[in-house]
């Protein structure tokens, strides 16, 4: 499944979030090199990010997700 087939994605299990990411940018057929060019992000960092290495800023997930299209939206928990 693709992040467009998916409705959410928590941002809290980056390594997750990373992974969709990278699913979806291949889902879409766009070019790694495109992808670190538009974001602004560089190859090495993504790759770090993905596979837990590092974590990223939610900055750097922003860039990333904006760049495949995708809009992050803020919210409040229901409270349980």
């Amino acid at each position: 499944m693709t992040m467009n087939e998916a409705q959410e994605t928590n941002l809290n299990d980056q390594r997750r979030a990373m992974a969709a990411l990278f699913k979806e940018r291949e889902a879409i057929g766009l070019p790694f090199r495109d992808w670190e060019d538009r974001s602004g992000i560089s190859s090495n960092s993504a790759y770090a990010w993905r596979y837990g290495k590092r974590a990223p800023m939610l900055c750097n997930i922003v860039a990333l997700a904006e760049t495949l299209g995708f809009e992050l939206i803020m919210r409040k928990k229901e409270k349980q």
